[in-house]
């Protein structure tokens, strides 16, 4: 895979993150499935951040935290944001770490190394799999926060659009 095909690969699985969030009740950006979980408006916020965390430690293998615990407990004080500005920073993220991999060189892309803070010493097409997979499994979960809320919601607002050929997307 070339840091292009990588570039529409995640393009297409993230589009339909925005919508998912404009699906959010703004009187339930506070709601939450859980006592330890994040609210919506935490969930929101911590999916466009990562993004470009995650963005910028490919981009110049620079990490804006020193460790995974540094991570965990950032996490736990993840703002509450409201629609709006989670989806505002969703644009601006997404473009950011989007755009990593049109100026990026296949090469780069498939022998550069990192050293991250999940996966310890790895290739960037790795870690570049890996955010795309951790922002798919946030989506998911905002997915599911949806549906515990009542707001009705089915596969075609989780995936996306399918298209003219019925089929799921590549």
């Amino acid at each position: 895979m070339t840091p292009l095909q990588f570039r529409d690969y995640a393009e297409r699985q993230m589009a339909p993150t925005e919508p998912l969030f404009l699906l959010v009740p703004s009187d339930k950006k506070d709601w939450k499935p859980t006592e330890e979980s994040f609210t919506a408006g935490q969930l929101m916020y911590h999916m466009a951040y990562a993004l470009r965390f995650n963005g910028n430690g490919i981009l110049k293998n620079e990490w804006a935290l020193p460790s995974l615990r540094h991570v965990f407990v950032s996490n736990r004080k993840t703002p509450s944001a409201s629609v709006e500005e989670c989806v505002n920073l969703y644009r601006e993220n997404s473009m950011f770490f989007l755009g990593i991999f049109s100026a990026m060189s296949n090469e780069e892309f498939q022998t550069g190394e990192l050293d991250t803070l999940q996966l310890g010493r790895a290739q960037k097409w790795r870690m570049s799999l890996f955010a795309l997979e951790h922002h798919l499994n946030h989506k998911a979960e905002l997915f599911m926060y949806l549906k515990l809320m009542g707001v009705k919601v089915t596969s075609r607002e989780l995936y996306g659009d399918l298209g003219q050929t019925g089929k799921a997307p590549l």
